[in-house]
């Protein structure tokens, strides 16, 4: 067990929807959501950190992969573009728990004062994975349309401006979304 103590509530708030913010359509839906996606990084890596697992978790990333295939197929959609998009979304969201894990290793008393419940965080992630299917099924003409890099590129700096990540956040979103645009 890890030391116990508080991670700021800004650090929590920063990673959370702006308030009063409504869903975007086309690319910018499937930016906000996975910007949603991320915030559940700092719950996860808090929850493996007082557990001691690691950040790598291969059987539940198969798992989230195949359920996004399946989703991706029911809605017509090509299930390989929609895993490579997914998997960009996990690879961005262990990224953040990587830097999260760095830094309470070198400040262990800055590290999460309490154990979050992983599976609530999970089925979040659950409920949210479906969403952006389907938000990636209904953006599907922008994505393939040439201004799809330039329009995905500037919804990114405005969700990250909106909801004030940092560096680390600001690249792990960019990075969650570079299959995103074929």
């Amino acid at each position: 067990m890890r030391p116990a103590v508080a991670v700021p509530l800004a650090v929590v708030l920063l990673a959370c929807p702006a308030a009063g913010s409504t869903r975007a359509v086309g690319p910018g839906a499937v930016v906000e959501l996975s910007a949603d996606r991320l915030a559940t990084a700092l719950p996860v890596a808090a929850a493996k950190w007082h557990s001691g697992d690691p950040v790598d978790s291969p059987e539940r990333e198969r798992e989230v992969l195949a359920a996004a295939e399946r989703h991706a197929s029911a809605l017509g959609v090509e299930p390989e573009a929609v895993a490579a998009v997914v998997r960009d979304q996990i690879e961005a969201n262990k990224t953040v728990q990587r830097s999260l894990h760095t830094r309470w290793h070198t400040d262990p008393g800055g590290g999460p004062g309490t154990e979050p419940d992983l599976s609530r965080v999970r089925a979040e992630l659950d409920r949210l994975t479906p969403e952006l299917v389907r938000a990636l099924a209904d953006a599907g003409p922008a994505l393939r349309s040439p201004d799809c890099g330039a329009d995905l590129a500037r919804s990114t700096r405005e969700v990250a401006d909106e909801r004030g990540l940092d560096r680390v956040g600001a690249a792990a979103l960019a990075r969650s979304l570079a299959s995103v645009c074929p």
